[in-house]
């Protein structure tokens, strides 16, 4: 069984190679690319390089005019943001994300910018907007009957109740083994179709 870092590296020299071979009519793949690219400096902590990625992830995207494309790697670079402390950053592309996920008329997607405007407010301190927010997404995850994502925003709303209620609440740092399979299913839709 490969260690976590042999996984990145084998993960960044997939992509690499995968951005190195496009055929013609192949932006899709070579947006995949750059987004797992991201993804896989964001977990090595190169995160100068992971901004690089995405913004070249996101040119290419632009050209799609698909809101569901653009939404994910505005998405991304929000919460990758938002974890570096970048707050102000993670805003603008909280922002973005909303827009398309509006646009792209996506409940889900919707659910997914409410809960990270949440943490970025709470990040902020501004603890009731951020409780509000999360709120809002938890309704959106049960009318979808979203589960995973529906007790990702009730442990955030929990460590916002108590820091309502003046107690401290360590901070968590995702697991890693769920953002490299997120990685893994990234790369893995690099050769599907467009």
């Amino acid at each position: 069984m490969l260690g976590l870092g042999k996984r990145f590296d084998a993960a960044e020299e997939a992509a690499f190679r995968a951005i190195d071979l496009p055929e013609k009519g192949q932006q899709f793949r070579v947006y995949n690319c750059h987004r797992a690219l991201g993804q896989t400096y964001k977990f090595k902590g190169e995160i100068g390089k992971a901004v690089h990625n995405y913004e070249l992830a996101l040119g290419i995207a632009s050209s799609f005019n698909r809101h569901d494309v653009l939404f994910w790697a505005h998405y991304d670079l929000a919460k990758m943001l938002r974890n570096e402390g970048r707050l102000d950053d993670a805003q603008v592309h909280v922002e973005h994300a909303r827009s398309h996920a509006v646009n792209g008329n996506s409940a889900y997607s919707l659910g997914h910018v409410m809960r990270e405007q949440a943490w970025v407010w709470y990040k902020q301190h501004k603890l009731e907007e951020a409780k509000s927010e999360a709120l809002r997404a938890a309704q959106v995850y049960e009318k979808l009957g979203a589960a995973r994502s529906m007790e990702i925003c009730t442990e955030l709303l929990r460590d916002i109740e108590k820091e309502l209620d003046g107690t401290p609440v360590a901070s968590g740092q995702p697991g890693f083994n769920c953002e490299l399979m997120r990685i893994v299913l990234l790369l893995a839709r690099i050769n599907s179709p467009f």
